[in-house]
Parts: C-alpha cells; structure tokens; sequence
C-alpha cells in the first residue's frame, strides 16, 4: 500500500487562474526584457502538457498574448527611437513629427488609442527636454 499514489492533495486550478498565472509571467518577462516565448512562457507559469491538453484554449490564449505583446513592443520600440532622434537634431517633438518619423500613418495614429496615449505620454514626460 505505501506505493500507490494519493491524489487528496491534488487541486486542479480554473482556467482563470491558469490566465492569470501567464499575464503575470509576461508582465515580469517584460519587465526584464526577456524574449517571449511560447515555451518559456508555460515554463515559467507551471503549466504542463496535460494542463495545456486539459484545456486547449490555453494555447490560443498564450499565442495571441504574445502577439499583442510583441506589437506593443514594436511600437515603444518605434517611439522611443524616433523621440530620441527627434531630439538628438533638435527638432520640436509635436504629436504629428513623431508619429510621421515613426512611420506610423495619421489614420492609423488615430484609430489606434494606445498609440495615441503613448505618444501623449512621451510627450508629457519630455516636456522639460526640449
């Protein structure tokens, strides 16, 4: 009797958790600006194979979480380095010269709100620099 297993102490967490246990884990890859990955993702927030079988949705939700978090990084990306440019020639940073030096196309700028709040925030937090 002492080899077989005890399940009593095994609880199966909700599919919610398991969510936030990888928003959490992409925040803090992001923060120390690692690379995202769909395997270290699941590694670092304990999800297993079974768990990733269990519940398939998990997988389409890790795969679109790294996307979108790879366009925004693409986009502070952008940002910064058309700020800092902007900058290092002495040019007035407005809401249109940065956008234009990003490449990004006014419509575009406009319909997307974070784009819009980010370069709103750059330019808040340069004021004193120019």
């Amino acid at each position: 009797m002492e080899n077989c297993l005890n399940y009593v102490g095994i609880k199966y967490k909700s599919v919610k958790e398991y969510k936030h246990n990888i928003n959490k884990t992409i925040e803090d890859m992001i923060c120390n600006n690692e690379r995202l990955t769909f395997a270290i993702i699941v590694k670092k927030s304990d999800i297993t194979p079974f768990t990733i079988n269990k519940y398939p949705e998990l997988r389409k939700y890790i795969l679109y979480k790294i996307k979108y978090y790879k366009e925004i990084q693409v986009i502070n990306k952008k940002i910064y380095k058309s700020i800092s440019s902007l900058l290092s020639s002495n040019k007035t940073l407005t809401f249109t010269s940065i956008a234009s030096k990003c490449g990004f196309s006014l419509s575009t700028v406009y319909n997307n709100n974070y784009i819009k709040t980010k370069i709103r925030m750059e330019l808040i937090n340069n004021k004193n620099l120019k």
